[in-house]
């Protein structure tokens, strides 16, 4: 029997403040509901947080999301970014088993299919977790998805990949060439949409909701101060995905 196709939310880098006024002169919170209310994200079974939730690690931030996703109807899946800490987190959100010497990594089972979520908060991804996740990757026999919130290349993103990479990206690199049942991996950090090759396996880089960073120069520009997010449908051989938008900010 075909199983369901799995429908997947995905908001990266909200950048939420410890209260409710303005993060660089944009309405972040706004922001979030945008994407989060939005028609888009209607009937979903899963929710992803790729990672930078608050903007400085204000508890106020983790606060409002944490009062937002009670009332979430789907089982929603997080990771910290470069922006958070999770043992902050942990004072909001359920991390139960989730956390092992104080990286937050680990795999989530869905309708028979499953999907890994890795720790780069700190702007590497720890031996331990790449281990774990060539161990346990190579008791799946279908296809996996994977979730981080730095990307493990390049993107051709002139100001990120100039300051803000990956900083063990070869030893990521050489870890995922060997899992041959992971094609798609998704990301968020670069404030940008962005599709990369990777060998055999495609890295979705999803925009943010607090605002975008142009790719093309090679010093901070703001792009847009309007929200983005992507919906994934993951079915048997099957994955589609497509990045929505607001223009209000």
């Amino acid at each position: 029997m075909e199983k369901k196709v799995l429908k997947i939310g995905q908001i990266s880098d909200a950048h939420i403040g410890g209260d409710d006024k303005p993060v660089q002169e944009i309405d972040v919170r706004k922001n979030f509901l945008v994407a989060y209310n939005s028609e888009s994200m209607k009937d979903l079974d899963l929710l992803v947080l790729s990672g930078d939730l608050a903007d400085a690690v204000e508890p106020g931030a983790y606060a409002f999301i944490a009062d937002i996703l009670k009332d979430c109807k789907v089982p929603v899946c997080i990771i910290p970014g470069n922006h958070d800490k999770i043992e902050v987190m942990e004072e909001f959100f359920d991390f139960s088993g989730k956390i092992h010497n104080g990286k937050c990594y680990y795999r989530y089972d869905i309708d028979g299919r499953s999907i890994f979520f890795l720790d780069s908060a700190d702007g590497t991804v720890s031996s331990d977790q790449l281990s774990w996740l060539e161990r346990e990757t190579a008791k799946i026999d279908g296809e996996i998805l994977l979730f981080m919130h730095h990307p493990p290349c390049y993107c051709n993103h002139k100001f990120m990949d100039l300051r803000y990479s990956l900083k063990n990206m070869e030893e990521v690199q050489e870890t995922l060439a060997k899992i041959k049942n992971l094609k798609h991996i998704f990301v968020g950090h670069y404030h940008s949409e962005m599709t990369v090759e990777l060998g055999d396996k495609i890295v979705y880089v999803t925009p943010s909701t607090q605002m975008q960073i142009d790719p093309n120069i090679s010093v901070f520009c703001l792009s847009s101060a309007a929200p983005r997010w992507r919906v994934i449908e993951w079915g048997e051989n099957f994955l589609e995905t497509k990045v929505y938008f607001s223009n209000t900010p």
